[in-house]
């Protein structure tokens, strides 16, 4: 019996590893860090600055912002499994807006992190938020700038214009405000995320998430946002 008991516990607790479905790639680590510790969602403040979004700013109440790196997988398992749910329950009815920021972790991925960034802002430049949009859910886990390139060119973008953003790293300034931002708001990897009442000044006032949560966290903290 006392075998049987054991055997029961050990086949239980292996099989709960690798259940969690939160995660974060974290600034200055070595490695993946795991999320699912964090029981509460604590109170954050930051600003949509001139980041792109979707979604009508004239209608939306609240603003969820989120600080992704392209190159990191936990953001892309968001983009790929919970965003397009937050876009077609919120976004697309228009009671908020979703804001991209760059939080590329050059610790952990290098320069190609914020070479994406700087390319996502230079689409958004040249071909609009909606191609911007096309392109930054295309734009993960790229190799090379080389590969970043061939995206954009199926969009139909100038490349000589584009070529030129890159080579001049235009964007480098927004994005180290990016950071600064994202960091003054409890940003510690990515993807991370606040929620929250947006004013007219941009300010938005609400929740942090931090990981890849899945879309029900999300629903209660919009819901939750959208009730004030």
């Amino acid at each position: 019996a006392g075998l049987l008991i054991a055997l029961s516990i050990f086949l239980t607790n292996n099989g709960s590893k690798g259940s969690d479905t939160t995660g974060s790639d974290t600034a200055g680590a070595t490695d993946t860090t795991d999320s699912a510790a964090q029981d509460e969602f604590p109170s954050a403040k930051t600003v949509i600055g001139n980041s792109p979004y979707i979604g009508d700013i004239k209608k939306a109440k609240v603003a969820l912002v989120e600080y992704t790196d392209l190159q990191c997988p936990y953001c892309q398992r968001h983009v790929t499994e919970t965003e397009p749910q937050i876009m077609s329950e919120y976004v697309d009815t228009g009671k908020i807006i979703y804001v991209v920021r760059s939080f590329p972790l050059v610790s952990l991925h290098g320069e190609l992190a914020t070479q994406s960034a700087n390319a996502v802002l230079c689409v958004n430049e040249l071909a609009g938020k909606k191609i911007f949009y096309e392109f930054y859910k295309l734009a993960f886990a790229k190799a090379s700038v080389d590969e970043l390139a061939r995206v954009a060119q199926t969009f139909g973008i100038n490349m000589d214009k584009y070529n030129a953003c890159m080579s001049e790293n235009r964007y480098k300034d927004q994005i180290d405000k990016d950071i600064q931002d994202g960091t003054n708001a409890g940003i510690q990897g990515t993807p991370g995320f606040v929620i929250g009442v947006l004013d007219k000044d941009g300010n938005v006032d609400g929740k942090l998430i931090a990981g890849a949560y899945p879309y029900e966290s999300f629903k209660a903290i919009i819901d939750e946002m959208l009730a004030k």
